[in-house]
């Protein structure tokens, strides 16, 4: 037992010569090689998400303006208004969107009607270079569509009763 214990202590410091200060070179390595590619999964996900909320609000910002509008000419100038501010509060562009608008109803200030506002934005992934965007899709298009509804009330115009109680 003794022999052996003697051989291990001879044999670990001959071992362990020829590897010394490797480890923080090999984790230097490891960690570039897989940190890098989650950093920029991260990123491109945060990047996707923002655009997919920026649609989203933007699309039932814009319904809700459209609808709420007093007048039919006001009503596209407030829906660009709206998706305007919704895409710059999650760092996009208005030339990023595209939006379309629909209306179920003849006219889209009948009471009950709905407006249907579709927006879609282009993600561009970030860090790609322009060599590259020709050649591999640089962008994801996230869509959403919000719908809203013109009140029932809103085409009459209002009236005021007047009660005996008052007199």
């Amino acid at each position: 037992m003794r022999r052996l214990r003697a051989g291990l202590r001879r044999a670990a410091p001959r071992c362990a010569r020829g590897d010394g200060g490797s480890a923080s070179v090999e984790f230097i390595a490891l960690a570039l090689l897989l940190l890098v590619p989650v950093a920029y999964l991260v990123m491109t996900l945060a990047r996707v998400q923002a655009g997919a909320y920026a649609a989203s609000a933007g699309a039932r910002s814009a319904a809700r303006a459209y609808v709420t509008a007093a007048q039919a000419a006001e009503a596209p100038g407030r829906a660009e208004a709206a998706l305007a501010l919704a895409l710059t509060d999650q760092g996009f562009t208005p030339a990023d969107a595209t939006a379309a608008t629909s209306c179920e109803a003849t006219g889209c200030f009948a009471p009950d009607a709905a407006v249907v506002v579709t927006v879609r934005v282009d993600v561009p992934l970030p860090f790609v270079p322009p060599l590259l965007r020709a050649a591999v899709p640089a962008r994801v298009p996230v869509e959403a569509t919000g719908t809203a509804v013109v009140d029932r009330f809103a085409a009459l115009p209002a009236t005021r009763t007047t009660t005996g109680a008052g007199r």
